[in-house]
C-alpha cells in the first residue's frame, strides 16, 4: 500500500544518507586481513598534526591497478573515519604538477626513491606506453615519504601480486605516517657482550634498515649497569657467549619496566661454512644458559634439531666428479606463516637453516603468537647430531616425518 511504500522510500533514503557519511568493512577472511590493527587505531587517533596522503593512482590503468587504487581509497577512507580532519587524502594522475610549482608528482615520487613500472596497454589505435607510480605521498609538517603500494616491479598484476599488495597496504601506509609525524627517531638498543656478530652478516640490518629510520645505540649488557629505559627495543642477534645471571637480571627488569626485546637465538651451534669445507658438521648446544629467562615469559627453545620435507634446494656433489645436482635439504625447513599478525602479514614462506623447535609453556598474564610453524611432515632429532652431505644421497623415509 501507499504507506508501505512511503516507508520504504524514507528507510532508503536514510541508508543512503548514513553510508554516504560512514561506512564499514566486513571481514570474513580468518586471518582478519581488513581489520586494521590496534596499533594502527591508536596512532590514528593521537595523530597531533594534518597528515596529507597522496595517490598517485588516478588515471586509465588495468583492472589490477584500478583493484590497487580502490583497495587503497577504502583503506584511506577507513582511516579517515578514525582520524577525522587530522588526515586528508586525494587521488591524483602522475603527470600532474604539484600546488604552485612546475614539477610533476612523478618527478617527487622518483626524487624520493620510488621506482616507477614502464606499463604497455594495448589500445585500439596501437600500443601506449606510460609509466605507472604505484605509490602514496605521505607528508606532514614539512616532511614527505612515498609508501609503495604495490612492490612488484613488472607491469603484469597477478591475482597472488595484488593479494600480496592489498595485505600490505596498512602496513604500508601507517608505517609512513609514523615516520612523518614521529618528532624524534625512536631509540633502538643493539645489544653487544655475547659475542654477538658485528661483522658484514649484519651490516645491512644495522647500517641501512635500523640506522635510517632509528637512533640506534649499541647496548654491551655486560658493561652497562643497566639497560637504558628510554629504549623502546632492545635486538639481541645470535649470541654465541652465555648469559650471565647479572646479564639476565638486567634484562628482565627492562622487560618488567615496560621494555620489549626481539631474541634471534640460534642455541645450536651448526654453521654451514664447517659443512662447505668438510661436507659434515656436528651441531651442538651452545649453553647460551637463557632457558630460565625465556621459560618465564611462556618459551623454551629446545636443544633439538628440525627437519622437514618441505625443505629449501642445496647443490650436491652426489657422483663426486664435480657436477653439482640442487637436492632437498631437509635441515633448511621452508616455515609456513599463518599471517596472524602485523609481522608476517605478506611474508609467505620463510627459508630456516639448522632450525630448533620451541615449544610454549604456560605463564601467568603472557600472550603468545605463532609466526612461523613447519609442515605437517616434519621430525626433530636430538642433539648433538652428525649433519653429512652425503644424505642426501638417498631418499628420506617419508613416514619418518610426522611429528
Amino acid at each position: 500500500n501507499r504507506w508501505s511504500f512511503l516507508l520504504v522510500l524514507v528507510l532508503l533514503i536514510a541508508v543512503n544518507i548514513i553510508a554516504s557519511r560512514w561506512h564499514a568493512r566486513i571481514d570474513l577472511t580468518g586471518e582478519k586481513r581488513f581489520t586494521l590493527t590496534d596499533s594502527t587505531e591508536a596512532m590514528l587517533k593521537r595523530l597531533d598534526q594534518p597528515v596529507t596522503i597522496t595517490v598517485l593512482l588516478k588515471g586509465n590503468y588495468p583492472s589490477g591497478f584500478k583493484k590497487i587504487a580502490s583497495s587503497t581509497e577504502d583503506l584511506l577512507r577507513t582511516f579517515k573515519e578514525i582520524a577525522g580532519n587530522k588526515l586528508q587524502y586525494r587521488f591524483v594522475s602522475a603527470d600532474e604538477k604539484m600546488d604552485s610549482t612546475a614539477v610533476t608528482y612523478a618527478d617527487t615520487a622518483y626524487a624520493l626513491g620510488a621506482d616507477p613500472i614502464n606499463l604497455t596497454s594495448q589500445l585500439k589505435d596501437g600500443q601506449q606506453q606510460q609509466y605507472v607510480y604505484p605509490v602514496a605521498l605521505v607528508s606532514s609538517n614539512g616532511k614527505m615519504l612515498y609508501a609503495s603500494l604495490y612492490k612488484g616491479k613488472t607491469p603484469l598484476v597477478t591475482n597472488e601480486a595484488f593479494s600480496e599488495a592489498e595485505t600490505m597496504l596498512e602496513y604500508q601506509l601507517i608505517n609512513a605516517i609514523f615516520h612523518v609525524t614521529e618528532s624524534t627517531k625512536p631509540l633502538i638498543g643493539f645489544a653487544a657482550g655475547n659475542g654477538e656478530p658485528m661483522d658484514m652478516s649484519v651490516y645491512d640490518l644495522a647500517e641501512n634498515t635500523l640506522q635510517s629510520t632509528f637512533n640506534l645505540q649499541l647496548i654491551n649488557i655486560a658493561n652497562q649497569s643497566f639497560i637504558n629505559p628510554l629504549c623502546e627495543l632492545l635486538i639481541i642477534v645470535k649470541p654465541t657467549i652465555p648469559f650471565t645471571t647479572e646479564q639476565k637480571l638486567k634484562i628482565d627488569q627492562y622487560i618488567m619496566h615496560g621494555g620489549k626485546v626481539m631474541f634471534f637465538v640460534d642455541r645450536l651451534n651448526a654453521e654451514m661454512d664447517s659443512l662447505q669445507i668438510k661436507n659434515e658438521v656436528i651441531a651442538y648446544d651452545r649453553e647460551l644458559n637463557l632457558n630460565d629467562l625465556l621459560f618465564r615469559y611462556g618459551a623454551r627453545i629446545n636443544g633439538n634439531l628440525l627437519m622437514d620435507l618441505q625443505c629449501d634446494y642445496l647443490p650436491f656433489d652426489v657422483s663426486g666428479n664435480g657436477q653439482f645436482d640442487f637436492l632437498p635439504w631437509n635441515y633448511f625447513p621452508v616455515l609456513e606463516s599463518a599471517e596472524n599478525h602485523p609481522i608476517n602479514k605478506g611474508l609467505g614462506f620463510v627459508s630456516g637453516k639448522f632450525v630448533n623447535s620451541i615449544d610454549t609453556v604456560e605463564a601467568e598474564g603472557i600472550n603468545k603468537t605463532i609466526l612461523l610453524y613447519s609442515s605437517a611432515n616434519s621430525r626433530t632429532i636430538s642433539t648433538p647430531a652428525l649433519i653429512s652431505g652425503k644424505e642426501n644421497v638417498a631418499a628420506p623415509v617419508d613416514d619418518q616425518f610426522n611429528l
